[in-house]
């Protein structure tokens, strides 16, 4: 179930805590309508947010007619005048956004990704890396296997893990599943970490409402990445959930967040 109270508590925290970015992995809305895009766009005028990216949900790509119109309404937030991936990018942090959203059959939200867009990902990914930029990707769409039925997969995933492998990230956020989860691109210790929808209403640690607060630092040769889950109780106060720190080049342990 979804509350608009879970809402209002979740971002009030999210602000409480001074973020320097916020990532936003999708479905404002419900049926990607008109009315619904303009209702979003006003909610996201009202949190008053530090630099945030946003990337879309399948639910905002159900009706097809009028996508670039709608979606122009949340420019400041996608960035993605010159298309996908956007990158958001403050001090040694770049926020690499993907679009996976595409109009499905009823009963479908599966995703998908261009060519075009993994061709550029590829290179905004090894630009970065020159950059010596801790590059963090959202996307929708889980990139990693069993975290949602197949029906609401993105397609051809693994294409998308094979330029992840090639180029490399110190981060993948997802949305999609509405869970808190953590796993890792196959082949890779690039964790992929997934967050509950923060509407839920509360219930089990991996489904309430919540956010991750997520801290990187530099060190001598690599980023030091924690992750904060935080979490709606059953009283309706935010509190603290699991916590899970890594490197690029490892997990603390691979439990869900």
């Amino acid at each position: 179930m979804h509350l608009a109270a879970s809402l209002v508590t979740v971002m009030n925290d999210i602000r409480q805590h001074s973020p320097d970015l916020v990532a936003l992995t999708g479905d404002l809305t419900n049926l990607g309508l008109q009315s619904e895009y303009e209702a979003a766009t006003r909610w996201l005028e009202d949190q008053a947010l530090p630099p945030t990216l946003l990337v879309p949900g399948n639910h905002d790509a159900l009706i097809r007619e009028h996508f670039n119109t709608k979606s122009s309404l949340w420019t400041q937030w996608l960035r993605n005048e010159s298309g996908f991936p956007s990158v958001l990018q403050k001090e040694k942090v770049a926020l690499i956004g993907l679009n996976s959203a595409v109009p499905t059959p009823p009963f479908f939200a599966s995703g998908r990704l261009s060519g075009k867009q993994l061709e550029a990902l590829s290179a905004t990914l090894r630009q970065c890396r020159e950059e010596g930029l801790c590059r963090v990707v959202l996307i929708h769409h889980p990139p990693a296997p069993g975290l949602v039925t197949q029906r609401k997969a993105l397609e051809h995933m693994d294409t998308l893990q094979t330029v992840l492998r090639q180029e490399g990230a110190e981060l993948v956020l997802h949305g999609h599943s509405h869970r808190a989860t953590l796993t890792c691109i196959p082949g890779t210790p690039i964790p992929v970490v997934g967050t509950t929808s923060a509407s839920h209403s509360a219930g089990d640690s991996d489904r309430t409402a919540g956010w991750n607060r997520v801290t990187i630092t530099p060190d001598t040769d690599c980023w030091r990445i924690s992750i904060q889950r935080r979490e709606l109780g059953g009283n309706g106060v935010m509190q603290n959930g699991f916590m899970h720190h890594f490197t690029p080049h490892r997990l603390s342990d691979a439990k869900a967040l």
